[in-house]
């Protein structure tokens, strides 16, 4: 028997959640009468912003009462039960193992994972009395480490077993880990990035992470950072605490605004340095609001703030669009009306007739593309040509100088080039690409994004960079970001978190697809004819240029044209040197 679950258990859920709100909404009004702030939930449409701007202290996550099993109640209901019981963290999902029979209550482990579902296309099939199987069909995964994913939606099949206990049904076997409509998932779960360094600890690389919501968040996150990066970034990035250290309890304590970081006996390898990169980590890596005070073995450790070289999070460029139109090159006014030009460069780029030029941080010196190859120029020198290959494509600068240069029909002819202008063929790791329309790197340097060409399809991915010293020597293996489908054009970065690329669907019409890198991603309206994108600081300040040369900027709902006749859009790397 196979039968669907939307019709009813939608309805089941949309009472549930309503009583849910109900209950959180007097949960919060009792807490304003003592001097606590309201609850805040994760926006449901655009790019989801990741951190918290309020201490967890002060803001309680929705209180959510699932029902409890029922007397005499059936195996279909006692399923229901437990998987929208499961979506409450409380109390080690102290409700929801009551739905389970004794001896399989300690043995689920519903930290495992999260499955992600729509809600709306479950179908549940009686194999037998005590054997069923509900099909659902996820949208994204969230890993025990709290990495999440976007999948592609098809059914997956799961089987919950059951089994009398004094008369009652309970489920007796059942997948680890719980199942969430993303609903449910966006009012339990929230996200923030954690950080590790760069390989020379001039910046924090940010590491999405989501957890459920509320009083244990911040042991999640710091054992997040103690347990290292992930997977993709391995080898790339590096963190301050010493090998092996741990926290004595597993538990953050919160008191005031002050998180309370107790580690074990490892971290006392930490010189005065390595202490206050700890603190910086950990200070990074919790909410907004928090500060972080840590002991060793109970012993307070007297950190005070890195007093130089502190590092660099989410490194922002000049608001202001940076365009060749005419013989100008420089930043756009914001009346539109007139040029900036950058000293000791502008010059110099608008006499190479470029058709990309990407601004390292610091606006000292930049990576030019031009009709005879990638040049690089400095402030106040000749250009010097680097690359003399065709069908390069824009080129990318990091910032240690080196500059990147790809052809567009050869993927794997990725070529750095030192500040001495020595040539390094750097290895890839996409050897089924046989196309690439646009490599960026990070303005954190630690990672670069490929907008890859695969016969008939268009992949657009993420990797890590692997340093030794300040050289490029390797790339890590990719990771699959949402991509309009079509013929690549064009990628950006927008922030630390998030990117975007642009391409044209068969129709013609553009697409432009912003996605946050371990979170979701947005199908953004797009201005048509667009052939070249560029990010700024935010999404709403992405900026796309025309076939026809019309730079478009957001408004409202739509684009609107700024200014007409630009040749080139280019990129900035960081306003920092």
């Amino acid at each position: 028997m196979c039968q669907e679950w939307a019709e009813v258990s939608m309805t089941d859920r949309r009472a549930r959640r309503s009583a849910w709100r109900v209950v959180s909404a007097l949960f919060v009004a009792a807490s304003l009468a003592v001097g606590l702030g309201g609850c805040t939930g994760i926006p449901r449409d655009g790019v989801v912003h990741a951190g918290n701007d309020i201490a967890p202290d002060d803001n309680p996550a929705p209180v959510f009462l699932p029902a409890l099993p029922q007397k005499d109640a059936s195996t279909e209901s006692i399923l229901r039960g437990f998987i929208d019981a499961s979506s409450s963290p409380e109390n080690n999902y102290d409700i929801a193992r009551q739905f389970l029979a004794p001896p399989f209550q300690s043995s689920w482990d519903p930290t495992s994972g999260v499955t992600v579902d729509n809600g709306s296309g479950r179908t549940l099939t009686v194999l037998d009395d005590a054997t069923t199987l509900v099909a659902v069909t996820p949208i994204a995964e969230v890993d025990q480490s709290g990495e999440y994913r976007e999948v592609d939606a098809s059914p997956v099949p799961l089987r919950y077993e059951f089994a009398q206990i004094g008369g009652q049904w309970r489920i007796s076997a059942a997948p680890d880990g719980t199942v969430i409509d993303e609903n449910t998932f966006n009012d339990v779960f929230s996200a923030q990035p954690v950080y590790f360094y760069d390989p020379s600890f001039r910046f924090l690389v940010p590491d999405l992470r989501w957890f459920p919501r509320g009083a244990s968040a911040p042991t999640k996150l710091v054992n997040a950072v103690l347990n290292g990066p992930s997977a993709w970034l391995a080898g790339a990035v590096a963190t301050a605490f010493p090998e092996g250290s741990e926290l004595t309890a597993d538990a953050v304590q919160v008191v005031g605004r002050q998180a309370m970081v107790d580690l074990n006996s490892e971290a006392l390898n930490a010189d005065r340095q390595t202490l206050q990169r700890m603190k910086a980590q950990l200070a990074a890596s919790l909410p907004t609001g928090l500060t972080v005070e840590i002991t060793i073995d109970q012993n307070s450790q007297a950190i005070t703030a890195l007093e130089s070289g502190a590092p660099l999070v989410d490194p922002r460029v000049d608001a202001r669009a940076l365009v060749l139109r005419g013989d100008e090159f420089g930043f756009l006014a914001a009346t539109g009306q007139s040029i900036t030009a950058l000293d000791g460069l502008s010059d110099t780029i608008a006499q190479l007739a470029p058709t990309a030029v990407t601004l390292a941080s610091g606006q000292g010196s930049a990576a030019v593309l031009a009709s005879d190859g990638v040049y690089v120029v400095r402030a106040g020198d000749d250009p010097e040509l680097l690359d003399a290959r065709a069908g390069l494509l824009a080129p990318s600068i990091d910032n240690d100088r080196f500059v990147w240069s790809v052809p567009a029909n050869d993927p794997s002819a990725l070529v750095v080039y030192s500040p001495t202008g020595d040539a390094t063929l750097l290895p890839t790791p996409w050897p089924e690409a046989t196309s690439i329309a646009a490599l960026k790197v990070s303005r954190d340097g630690s990672r670069l994004i490929a907008l890859l060409g695969t016969g008939s399809e268009t992949r657009f991915v993420i990797a890590s960079i692997i340093r030794t010293g300040a050289a490029p020597i390797g790339i890590g293996a990719p990771v699959l970001l949402a991509s309009g489908g079509g013929i690549g054009r064009d990628a950006t970065w927008i922030n630390e978190l998030t990117v975007a690329s642009l391409s044209t669907l068969p129709s013609g019409e553009a697409r432009i697809v912003a996605q946050q890198i371990g979170g979701v991603s947005t199908i953004l309206e797009s201005p048509l004819s667009s052939r070249f994108i560029v990010g700024s600081n935010s999404v709403r300040d992405l900026r796309a240029l025309t076939d026809t040369g019309s730079l478009e900027v957001q408004r409202g709902a739509g684009w609107q044209a700024r200014i007409d006749e630009v040749t080139l859009l280019a990129t900035q790397q960081g306003l920092g040197g």
